[in-house]
């Protein structure tokens, strides 16, 4: 069975204990227990919190930016707005490749600008039709189980604490969480 985002704060309340009551609903509303407005709080949060943490490469997508209709600030030619559902740019490639065996690397910079009298994240670079390679954030159906792993316990972590104020469990859940983080930089690529 697949994993969703009701099935991972139950999995995250069940390591916190004390007989939680598990949550109905979906991220990012769920129900409106104690739990269900914790987890509507801390879920999105701790999923790109640890989605953040390494290059997952179940993660990869690849996007062609779209200009933001500003000019770029000096030294760069082009600004683009930052994909909407991009939890992190790894990398900006061109359009085409002259020689998909050896890539030229492009220069790049993400920042902040106003876009349309609205505060936007953007990317700078000089890579005219950028495409990025980024972190989209997928379902929870593709994540890689050590991924699932550390994201259930750094969740029980936060509802620990926003549900019964319990530090040693919080710490606990950090600990392990981090070392199920840890162990995604050793992934196959």
């Amino acid at each position: 069975m697949a994993d969703t985002s009701t099935s991972v704060v139950n999995q995250a309340l069940q390591l916190i204990g004390n007989n939680q009551p598990a949550v109905t609903g979906v991220a990012p509303t769920f129900d409106n227990s104690p739990a269900g407005i914790a987890a509507s709080s801390l879920y999105a949060l701790t999923v790109a919190t640890v989605g953040r943490q390494f290059g997952w490469d179940f993660a990869r997508t690849s996007f062609a930016l779209v200009l933001s209709g500003n000019v770029a600030p000096f030294p760069w030619a082009f600004e683009y707005l930052y994909p909407s559902n991009g939890i992190q740019v790894w990398q900006l490639i061109p359009s085409t490749l002259a020689d998909a065996n050896n890539p030229l690397p492009v220069n790049w910079s993400v920042g902040n600008t106003q876009v349309n009298g609205v505060q936007k994240k953007v990317v700078w670079s000089n890579q005219a039709n950028a495409v990025a390679v980024y972190n989209n954030s997928p379902t929870e159906a593709t994540w890689d189980p050590i991924f699932q792993q550390a994201v259930v316990r750094l969740l029980a972590s936060g509802l620990a604490m926003a549900l019964a104020g319990k530090p040693d469990v919080a710490t606990t859940m950090l600990d392990t969480g981090g070392g199920f983080a840890s162990s995604g930089e050793k992934r196959d690529s």
